[in-house]
């Protein structure tokens, strides 16, 4: 915890002292004027910073000589805001009344007064404490005009510039009304606008103008703080958190309201309250949020920059003109506002990506979806029709002993004689259709996964051995030799009746298209803990084209001789094998045989 804090209060105080100490050495390069030294003008439009005031112990109030070498030359006093009056040789120069505290104004010291044998004049402060650090400067008329015109330009160039980020927020907001940060950045943003106008509308006689103006700092101080805390969803401890909600917020920002109106209506100077930020931003670094960084180096590069003029009364420095336009124009605030931006643009620029990748995944997904659906179009046609093949040809399988059986009933009929010779034909053609109708049975059963296995221990060299022995009476009436090898004997777990039918229907398939005088292969052997069963023919084979389609319903290999089989046995072999996380797999070469390869898995 001491690291993940450590860590970014490390960088806060290094980068800190690094802006205050850089600023601090600018201010100390601007131009100063020490009391009762000779002014000699080289540049009309240096201004200088008034140092080494004189006190009158008995009145109590300052003074401060301006000596020149020619009275000729006209020479003005830049100042802002002023508590007391500052008078020359007995008569008001400069007026408390007459000012603004975020606006420059300039008087012109006349020639006339400068005494003739001194070229000297005297101002006098009314104040009781020292005015070194009152916004007063010296210059010429012109570097007077020069220089309130570059902080009327870094004024308006401000104003407009934090009027317009303003009004970004405002529409993102609009736009993703989801990211509630915005609104407070948008109405932060507005908060410093409406402060830096204010040295404008305080001159108007609107009084709610004047009580918005009179409170925008102290919101926008407060709405920074704000800020630092929505921008990365911190949740403050209990019921504090509701403190940040929009109610929370907007109570905050009245009760703040109410305390400076029943306050002395001072200068004030919220710079403490940045500190708060700091701390949010410090935390939400500990927490490794997106961007935390980036705000706290520009909220210290800004409070850096406050503390200059913060600090001045502490230290006795003298605050430069340049200084003071940086702070009369909010430019101490830019920092800030420009990393808040970037790092909301930054937020909304990776949200883009985001809905760019995702608009591209969806994109892909769409594709591949067609393709499924494409495939799936084409797999569910060719099912469909497979399905009218295996129909036509279960209704030809079965029309067929039907008018085979039709035919030998009308010749009984014609003569009842010919019953014997006509019996082993009804037998055989009843027998066929019993053999489809129950196969037709057990695939619909297969497939709905309806059968139910008996299951227990199977040798299957026994098993093999009865299949075996069940095919000879099919073999010997084709003169096809079969030839059983048992390498090792091995057990399953299963259903010892349906792996039966399974191997059957193999076997005998495997004797169907097997030429007379050829030969069927049974081997069975074990591997760890599988069983293999090989049965190989050297039977006509089967072509490429046929090879993946052999486990189909009703499927017949094209250009083979006509046999008794439904065309339903290998996809029954093949639902049986599974059901028992069996496989099948077929290699055949055309013209030479086939080879069907059974996997069973063995228990112990």
């Amino acid at each position: 915890m001491i690291k993940e804090y450590g860590k970014p209060l490390l960088v806060f105080i290094i980068v800190l002292a690094i802006t205050f100490l850089a600023f601090i050495t600018v201010n100390n390069s601007l131009s100063v004027y020490e009391s009762g030294q000779v002014l000699n003008i080289t540049d009309e439009d240096q201004i200088y910073s008034l140092v080494g005031y004189s006190k009158d112990t008995n009145t109590g109030k300052y003074y401060f000589d301006i000596v020149v070498e020619d009275t000729n030359i006209q020479l003005s006093l830049i100042y802002g805001f002023i508590p007391e009056d500052i008078k020359i040789n007995g008569s008001i120069l400069i007026h408390s009344a007459n000012y603004n505290s975020s606006k420059f104004h300039s008087v012109t010291i006349d020639s006339g007064l400068f005494d003739m044998q001194t070229n000297s004049v005297t101002l006098e402060f009314n104040s009781k404490d020292n005015p070194y650090n009152q916004p007063v400067y010296l210059t010429t008329v012109t570097g007077a005009k020069n220089g309130i015109s570059a902080y009327d330009t870094i004024f308006a160039f401000n104003i407009g510039m934090t009027f317009l980020i303003s009004l970004y927020g405002a529409s993102l907001y609009f736009h993703k009304p989801s990211e509630k940060y915005l609104v407070w950045f948008s109405l932060y943003t507005g908060a410093i606008t409406l402060w830096s106008v204010g040295s404008i509308l305080l001159d108007t006689n609107s009084i709610l103008i004047k009580h918005l103006v009179s409170h925008a700092y102290g919101w926008s101080a407060l709405l920074d703080i704000i800020i630092c805390i929505k921008i990365f969803k911190t949740k403050l401890p209990g019921r504090l958190d509701k403190l940040l909600s929009s109610r929370g917020v907007l109570g905050i920002l009245f009760i703040w309201a109410l305390f400076e109106t029943f306050t002395p209506n001072t200068f004030r100077d919220y710079s403490y309250l940045f500190f708060f930020s700091i701390g949010a931003l410090i935390y939400a670094c500990a927490k490794h949020r997106k961007g935390a960084w980036m705000l706290l180096l520009g909220q210290t590069i800004s409070l850096g920059m406050r503390l200059v003029v913060t600090f001045s009364p502490i230290n006795t420095m003298q605050v430069g003109y340049w200084m003071r336009v940086m702070r009369y124009s909010k430019s101490f605030n830019i920092p800030f506002v420009i990393c808040c931006l970037l790092l909301i643009n930054r937020l909304f620029a990776e949200k883009f990506s985001e809905s760019e990748d995702l608009a591209a995944e969806l994109e892909q997904s769409n594709q591949m979806l067609e393709v499924k659906v494409a495939e799936r179009t084409k797999e569910l046609k060719n099912q469909q029709r497979q399905r009218s093949t295996f129909m036509m040809n279960i209704f030809h399988d079965l029309r067929t002993p039907l008018f085979v059986l039709n035919g030998c009933v009308e010749r009984i009929n014609s003569d009842p004689e010919k019953i014997n010779q006509e019996l082993p034909v009804i037998m055989e053609r009843l027998d066929f259709t019993q053999h489809l109708v129950e196969d037709l049975f057990l695939m619909a059963k297969l497939e709905d996964n309806k059968l139910i296995l008996e299951t227990e221990r199977v040798p299957l060299g026994e098993l093999l051995d009865k299949v075996i022995k069940s095919c000879l009476l099919v073999s010997e009436k084709k003169e096809v030799l079969l030839e059983y090898k048992k390498y090792n004997d091995c057990v399953t777990w299963g259903d010892e009746y349906r792996l039966e039918q399974a191997f059957q229907n193999i076997i005998v398939n495997a004797i169907y298209y097997t030429k007379p005088k050829g030969n069927v292969y049974i081997d069975l052997k074990s591997i760890e803990n599988m069983a293999y069963v090989t049965i190989t023919d050297t039977g006509v084979g089967i072509s490429e084209e046929d090879l993946d389609k052999i486990f189909d319903r009703y499927y017949r290999v094209s250009g083979t001789e006509k046999h008794q089989s439904t065309g339903l046995g290998l996809s029954i072999a093949q639902e049986i094998l599974k059901q028992h996380q069996g496989s099948i797999a077929v290699k055949s070469e055309l013209g030479k045989g086939t080879v069907f390869t059974v996997q069973l898995p063995v228990i112990s």
